[in-house]
C-alpha cells in the first residue's frame, strides 16, 4: 500500500489499454479507468497477490481460504471470499507482458527514494525454475528443457535472470526467458536492459559496479560490458586461465579481511581479450574441500560402474569391439570433474578376448588440491581497490543466491511450481512474486531500523503471522448501541513495540 502498486500498475495498464485501443495512441483524453471485478481494479488484484506471495505462498485457487484468516479484507475493504482462482485469471490476462518493465521500474524506484537504498555494488545472476506444465502445452513457449540446477532436466523449466543491491538484497531489475537459454545467452540479452534501467532512472553509470558469476562470461559479454559504462567485476575459469594460475601457485601471500580471516591471494594486471584487467587468484578452502568431495564421488561411480565392465569383459559377455568399448569408457571419463587426471585404466588382449583393469591416482589427486582445486580467479577495472575489498565484493554474490534461495521457500515467496499455462500468465506471476519478494524485504529493513533483529525475513513474516486481532462487542448498556473494538490480543513485548513503525496499530 505505502508504495502505491496498485496505482502504478492500473496507471501503466491504463496507457498500455489506450494503446491497444487506438492504434499508438497515448493521450489523456483517450484514456479510461481501469475496469473494476469483483469491486477490484487489477492493479488492486494483483498487488493482493504479491501480498499473499510474501506471506502464505499457494495457488489462486487457495488464496480466499487464506485471506479469510487474516486481516487483508478489511486493509482491502474487499470480501476474499469472492476472490476465487477465476478472479485473478481474468485479472492477469489484463496486464500485457510489455507493460511488465515499466510497472516494476516505477515501483523498484519508489522504493529506493523513500528507503534510501544505497545503488554502488550491483549483483547479477540468473537461474531457472521447473514447471509442471505438459510437453503437449504447445501455448507456453517460455518452459522448455534445459540443465536444471534442482537436478529436475526431466521437467520444462522457466529462466529468470535477477538484478540486486548488495545492501538489503533489493531487487532492481528482473527478466524471465525461456528454459533452453543459458547463463551467457541471457547475460547477453540482460546487459542492455539494465543499462536502460539506470539511464531512465537517471542514475551514473561510472558510480556503479556490476558483479556477475563466470558462468556469465564470454569473450563478446566481456567486451558488451567494457561498452556498457558499467564497471565490473567478475571470475573467470580456471581452464581458461592456466598460466595465470601456476603464476599465482608461486606468489601467493596472506591478505586478510574484515572478518579477521585471512586468504593466500596473488594479484596483477593482466591483459585478457586487449584490455588491462586487474586479477586476483586466491584460494577457498571450502571452495576446495567441496571440489576434492566432488572429484571422489565421481571416482567412485565411476569405478563402480568399470567393475561391472570388467567383469563382463572377464566372462566374455561383451561382443562389442575394442575401438567401441574404449570409446564408452572415455564418454564415461570425460566432462566429469577432473576424472581424466585421477582414473587410469588399460584395455588388454585382443578382441574379443580383452581384460580391463583400472586404478585411483591418489598422487594426482594431491597434486590437484595442492595446484589447481580451490583456486577462484577474479577480474576488475576497479584498479583502485585493494585485493580484500576485490575478494569481499566478489563474495557479496551470496546475497543474490539468497535472494533465489527465498524464492524457492515453500512457505514464502514460492516462485515454483508455476500453475499457469500460457507465456503471459507466466511473466505476470512472476512479477508478483518479485513484487512480494520487494515487500518482504523492505518490510525487514523497517524492523531492522526500528530496532528489531531477525534471522530472516521468513522469520519476521512468521512471527508477525501469530499477532492476532480480535474483535469486540461491548455493552453500551440500556441507553446505547453496542461498540465494536478491535483489539490486538497479547502480543510479546519485543514485537509490539515494532508494530507502529511496520505500520500495525497496538
Amino acid at each position: 500500500m505505502e508504495l502505491g502498486i496498485a496505482s502504478i500498475i492500473d496507471r501503466h495498464l491504463q496507457v498500455s489499454g489506450s494503446r491497444k485501443r487506438h492504434h499508438g495512441t497515448d493521450s489523456e483524453s483517450h484514456r479510461t479507468p481501469p475496469k473494476k471485478n469483483d469491486g477490484l481494479s487489477v492493479g488492486e488484484s494483483l498487488m493482493l497477490v504479491s501480498i499473499g506471495r510474501a506471506c502464505h505462498a499457494t495457488s489462486k485457487m487457495g488464496f480466499a481460504d487464506w485471506a479469510t484468516t487474516t486481516t487483508l479484507g478489511d486493509l482491502a475493504g474487499v470480501e476474499v471470499d469472492n476472490l476465487i482462482s477465476q478472479h485473478f485469471w481474468d485479472q492477469m490476462d489484463q496486464l500485457p507482458v510489455d507493460g511488465i518493465d515499466a510497472i516494476e521500474r516505477e515501483t523498484v524506484q519508489g522504493a529506493l527514494k523513500r528507503f534510501e537504498i544505497p545503488l554502488d555494488l550491483l549483483l547479477y545472476d540468473a537461474t531457472n525454475f521447473f514447471t509442471f506444465i505438459a510437453s503437449t502445452n504447445r501455448r507456453a513457449t517460455l518452459p522448455a528443457r534445459g540443465h536444471n540446477k534442482q537436478k529436475r532436466d526431466d521437467l520444462r523449466q522457466v529462466g529468470v535472470a535477477l538484478l540486486c543491491t548488495r545492501e538489503h538484497g533489493i531487487p532492481l531489475w528482473h527478466q524471465t526467458y525461456e528454459g533452453q537459454v543459458a547463463d551467457s545467452k541471457s547475460f547477453e540479452v540482460a546487459l542492455p536492459a539494465v543499462r536502460q534501467r539506470f539511464i531512465d532512472w537517471q542514475i551514473d553509470l561510472d558510480k556503479l559496479t556490476i558483479v556477475y558469476d563466470k558462468g556469465n562470461v564470454s569473450k563478446a559479454n566481456q567486451e558488451r560490458i567494457d561498452r556498457s559504462g558499467f564497471h565490473y567485476l567478475t571470475g573467470l575459469t580456471v581452464a581458461s586461465q592456466k598460466g595465470l594460475v601456476e603464476q599465482a601457485n608461486q606468489q601467493l601471500e596472506p591478505v586478510l579481511l574484515k572478518n579477521g580471516k585471512s586468504v593466500m591471494a596473488y594479484r596483477n594486471k593482466q591483459t585478457i581479450w586487449k584490455r588491462s584487467r586487474t586479477v586476483v587468484v586466491h584460494i577457498s578452502e571450502r571452495l576446495r574441500e567441496g571440489q576434492i568431495r566432488g572429484v571422489l564421488q565421481h571416482v567412485d561411480s565411476a569405478q563402480r560402474w568399470l567393475s561391472k565392465l570388467a567383469d563382463t569383459l572377464k566372462r566374455g559377455k561383451q561382443r562389442r569391439s575394442r575401438s567401441a568399448i574404449e570409446r564408452d569408457i572415455e564418454n564415461r571419463l570425460k566432462g566429469r570433474q577432473h576424472l581424466r587426471e585421477v582414473l587410469r585404466y588399460q584395455l588388454l588382449g585382443e578382441d574379443p578376448r580383452l581384460t580391463l583393469t583400472y586404478d585411483f591416482d591418489q598422487a594426482a589427486l594431491d597434486k590437484l588440491a595442492t595446484e589447481t582445486l580451490g583456486r577462484l580467479i577474479l577480474a576488475t577495472d576497479k584498479h583502485d581497490w585493494s585485493t580484500s575489498e576485490i575478494i569481499e565484493s566478489y563474495r557479496n554474490q551470496a546475497a543474490i543466491e539468497a535472494v533465489f534461495a527465498h524464492m524457492k521457500d515453500t512457505d514464502h515467496i514460492s516462485l515454483r511450481p508455476q500453475f499457469h499455462w500460457t507465456d503471459q500468465k507466466l511473466h505476470v506471476h512472476v512479477l508478483t512474486c518479485m513484487l512480494g519478494y520487494l515487500l518482504a524485504r523492505l518490510l525487514l529493513l523497517k524492523a531492522e531500523r526500528a530496532g528489531g533483529k531477525f534471522a530472516s525475513q521468513e522469520k519476521l513474516l512468521d512471527t508477525l503471522e501469530r499477532v492476532r486481532k480480535a474483535t469486540l462487542l461491548c455493552d453500551g448498556g440500556s441507553k446505547r448501541k453496542p461498540r465494536i473494538l478491535n483489539r490486538l490480543e497479547e502480543v510479546d513485548p519485543g514485537v509490539r513495540d515494532l508494530l507502529p513503525a511496520l505500520g500495525i496499530n497496538c
